[in-house]
């Protein structure tokens, strides 16, 4: 299900960065935040049915977005590109969370819009962590940018044997001054580092690991004869490796 993020061009982003600096905190009226999270939550049932006349009412003729995925789209081609789910999928998405901050004339608004997605027989759950920004006009308010995120979802794992657990434990290194240890608790691995408590890892098979609330993912790698020799962290597609210390 598509998601749209909206900036302004650079000297406007400046021009509101400036404002927002010299009234920072400023409050948001209750009838104003009441309105912008209805309006909100109706631009979302709009992406599932494919309402484009929707978004095009509440939208500066300006706008553009930056999707969840870095996409730069227009205004324009958004709405072009908006239809219904098609058959075989229908979803929902939920405004959450939300948080105001404002200056005369302006509100940014950021939420988290959560989405149940059924895709072809199979339940899809994600979190989008939004910001959008309102300018007044003529007496409304307009949508001038919007910011999306996709977040990583939780997951429980599954369960591993305790040999291969093993296997895994013990200490990694980045660097000669950067170190980490890998224990087995509670049927799980942990990691940790010096000054900081155990984080729990979550396995997805029997190499690949993740951390809730964290980005990317932890492989296991082994050498010829099959002994653990890294462990590589896969950060937005960037590996970091931690080689096994003897």
């Amino acid at each position: 299900m598509p998601f749209s993020c909206l900036v302004r061009p650079i000297h406007a982003v400046a021009a509101l960065s400036l404002l927002f600096a010299q009234v920072a905190g400023a409050q948001v009226a209750a009838g104003d935040s009441a309105s912008l999270t209805a309006t909100t939550q109706n631009l979302l049932d709009a992406i599932t049915h494919g309402d484009s006349a929707v978004w095009a009412a509440h939208l500066a003729p300006e706008w553009f977005l930056s999707d969840e995925e870095g996409q730069h789209i227009t205004r324009q081609e958004f709405l072009a590109d908006l239809h219904p789910l098609p058959p075989g999928q229908e979803g929902k998405l939920i405004v959450a969370n939300t948080h105001f901050v404002g200056a005369p004339g302006v509100v940014v608004m950021s939420y988290d819009a959560q989405e149940e997605h059924h895709y072809y027989g199979q339940l899809l759950r994600t979190t989008f962590h939004l910001t959008d920004t309102y300018v007044r006009r003529d007496g409304r308010w307009l949508q001038i940018a919007e910011q999306a995120t996709a977040l990583p979802r939780p997951v429980d794992g599954r369960p591993l044997a305790p040999a291969l657990l093993a296997e895994y434990a013990g200490t990694y290194a980045l660097t000669p001054d950067i170190r980490m240890t890998l224990a087995v608790r509670d049927s799980t691995l942990t990691m940790g580092r010096a000054g900081r408590d155990p984080q729990p890892l979550y396995a997805l098979d029997d190499r690949l690991f993740i951390r809730h609330g964290v980005r990317g993912f932890w492989v296991f790698e082994r050498n010829a004869t099959g002994a653990v020799v890294d462990l590589v962290n896969w950060r937005d597609n960037n590996a970091v490796v931690w080689h096994r210390q003897p």
